[in-house]
């Protein structure tokens, strides 16, 4: 009689929720974006490891006889194929910030601000307890400007020394040299900057564990965009033309 009374009040009206709460999700990447960063991640990946392969001892190379020659000529290969991916994906990112209304939105927005210097102070001033809370940080964060600069130009000087590579005969050994000095420096500056700065910040929490999903699905949902871009969640929920571009419902 119990069980029965129970399963009644359960089916009664108002008991339960009819509908599945709505959640609010906030877009980062667009489908476009999602796609740019993944090739240029994919081809990151495979010019770091062909690149450093070069590092590989010579007589550890000679050891392995024929089949080391055809893994370095399958090294090389790969290496400008990912070279000449990373440079079309680079082309056509400027393509899309002068050409396309979201990228537009994307280079307005990741421009630098004075506000940008004082959430730099700001944050150092709460990092040393001066500051009882951090700051407020709009669509993208001083430290997402500075990396994505840093790495347009570090992209920018490896596009153009590894091209100077790639057509050796047309150089003199003096711009040779330099231009494998510069493409190796660059290289290991760029490695250091993805997993010591970019995973650090970006992977590395503990409430985002393994990682940082936003680059597979795009969204952040409305915990996360308070905590981490809490002034561009004010913006957002404040103009109804920036939630239609921003802020996506989900049924759960």
């Amino acid at each position: 009689m119990e069980t029965t009374a129970l399963a009644e009040k359960l089916e009664e009206p108002g008991s339960q929720t009819e509908d599945a709460e709505e959640k609010l999700l906030f877009v980062r990447f667009n489908e476009t974006e999602k796609i740019q960063h993944m090739i240029f991640m994919i081809c990151f990946i495979v010019l770091a490891i062909t690149g450093f392969m070069l590092k590989i001892p010579a007589d550890l190379v000679q050891k392995l006889g024929g089949f080391g020659d055809t893994i370095f000529f399958y090294r090389s290969l790969l290496h400008r194929i990912a070279g000449a991916g990373m440079i079309l994906v680079a082309v056509y990112h400027v393509h899309y910030l002068i050409l396309g209304r979201a990228g537009r939105r994307w280079l307005f927005d990741m421009l630098p601000r004075f506000k940008d210097l004082k959430d730099l102070i700001h944050n150092m001033l709460y990092f040393v307890n001066v500051k009882k809370e951090p700051p407020e940080f709009d669509r993208f964060s001083y430290k997402q400007k500075m990396e994505y600069f840093a790495l347009i130009a570090g992209t920018t000087l490896m596009s153009l020394t590894g091209l100077m590579l790639w057509t050796e005969s047309s150089w003199n050994k003096f711009i040779l040299d330099i231009a494998a000095l510069v493409h190796g420096m660059e290289a290991v500056l760029a490695c250091l900057a993805i997993i010591v700065w970019h995973m650090y910040d970006i992977h590395f929490k503990f409430h985002k564990s393994p990682f940082d999903k936003v680059w597979i699905t795009g969204v952040m949902d409305e915990e996360e965009i308070k905590e981490e871009h809490g002034q561009h969640y004010k913006k957002v929920m404040a103009d109804p033309r920036l939630q239609e571009i921003y802020v996506r419902r989900d049924q759960s």
